[in-house]
């Protein structure tokens, strides 16, 4: 892999470290991996760190190149939100999305919803499925469910085959990484890069295909690579410093879970009637994780009330998987970051596919080598 030539002398964020809030809890923050970032800068109090980014973001106009300045300037607004959350002066969900993750802040609509439900009921019909939509959502489940537990064996075969594929179009790693389960959480898997894991929440339920997505989101070539990419590249001299951090709630979260999601693109591993099934059902479930954020946090609806909404549509993962969705958007740190993922998906889309097979080792040099906001993402030509 040719790596972009982003040199190392350009000025660090100040990032908000999970810390200067005094939380209790150590996921409350931002950062949520440093793989070796050394500079801290201490502030007194929050208008220190408002007047910090004021003045790095003028700087980041003298930066040489076009997505760069976008990029630096979009995150020092995003930091700057962040800390006017952390004050209690952003209390509006919408103003949350649209300023930490520079994304669309509207919940999917109904209309959208129908469209993706149609084009499922389509691929039903072509595979001879003649119930309705929920009933062929279900069938079709129930026939490529993974059994809970089998979820860390069928894990660990998926990564030897991606790991392989991936390894077509970017430079390995020499550590592999491996699947462990639990049940209960706020998510359907994470990435542990410090200890070289997948971990996967199991209580809800999964088909073979939701894995295979697992392990492009999480490991190869999503998060794992990503990390390693960032990683590697700023140790040659030829990435930016600010790629040692994994932050969330940032201008860079939704192109970072956008690349992860493309996972399963890029290795070509959506080639099948039943990927394609999936495809859609992720995208209604991805989607519809901005209703129910919106749903509780703007509307200040029941728990029963949001079920009730999401069982209108068709969603894989059980009961299970509603919980974990609940749980994941009543956290106000994570209320606005779930719209990272299906805004993320679109930033994604809209670049990739316009990108001729001649520019993929150049655009894999673009996403890998630096980080992004869905805004500078735009920019590849």
């Amino acid at each position: 892999m040719k790596a972009c030539a982003l040199g190392k002398n350009w000025p660090p964020l100040p990032w908000v470290d999970r810390r200067l809030r005094n939380a209790q809890d150590e996921m409350d923050g931002l950062v949520v991996i440093n793989m070796g970032w050394k500079k801290v800068a201490q502030f007194e109090d929050y208008a220190q760190a408002h007047a910090a980014l004021a003045e790095l973001a003028k700087k980041s106009f003298s930066l040489p190149e076009p997505d760069r300045r976008l990029y630096y300037l979009q995150a020092c607004l995003s930091l700057d939100s962040f800390c006017a959350f952390s004050e209690g002066k952003l209390p509006k969900l919408t103003d949350q999305v649209g300023l930490f993750l520079h994304a669309d802040c509207a919940p999917v609509s109904q209309a959208y919803l129908e469209e993706r439900c149609a084009k499922l009921q389509q691929l039903f019909t072509q595979r001879g499925y003649n119930g309705t939509l929920k009933e062929n959502t279900a069938k079709w489940e129930a026939e490529n469910r993974v059994p809970a537990d089998q979820v860390q064996s069928t894990m660990d075969e998926l990564m030897v085959t991606a790991r392989e594929l991936t390894g077509r179009f970017l430079p390995l790693p020499e550590a592999h990484y491996h699947c462990v389960t639990e049940r209960g959480g706020a998510f359907s898997a994470r990435s542990d890069y410090d200890h070289l894991r997948v971990i996967v929440n199991i209580e809800p339920a999964y088909t073979l295909q939701a894995l295979k997505h697992l392990v492009c989101h999480e490991a190869y070539p999503g998060h794992y690579m990503q990390f390693t990419m960032r990683k590697v590249l700023w140790e040659q001299g030829l990435a930016a410093a600010d790629g040692l951090l994994s932050v969330c709630n940032h201008s860079s979260s939704s192109t970072f879970e956008g690349i992860a999601d493309m996972g399963g693109r890029f290795i070509g591993w959506e080639d099948t009637d039943d990927d394609r099934i999936f495809s859609v059902l992720s995208e209604i479930k991805s989607s519809m994780g901005t209703l129910s954020s919106y749903q509780m946090n703007v509307l200040h609806w029941s728990d029963d009330q949001i079920r009730a909404s999401m069982a209108q549509w068709p969603l894989l993962g059980g009961p299970g998987a509603i919980k974990s969705r609940l749980t994941f958007v009543r956290d106000p740190s994570r209320a606005a970051l779930i719209w990272s993922y299906w805004r993320g998906d679109q930033a994604l889309r809209n670049v990739l596919d316009r990108v001729e097979a001649k520019d993929m080792p150049r655009f894999y040099d673009y996403i890998y080598g630096r980080l992004h906001t869905p805004a500078s993402l735009q920019l590849f030509v």
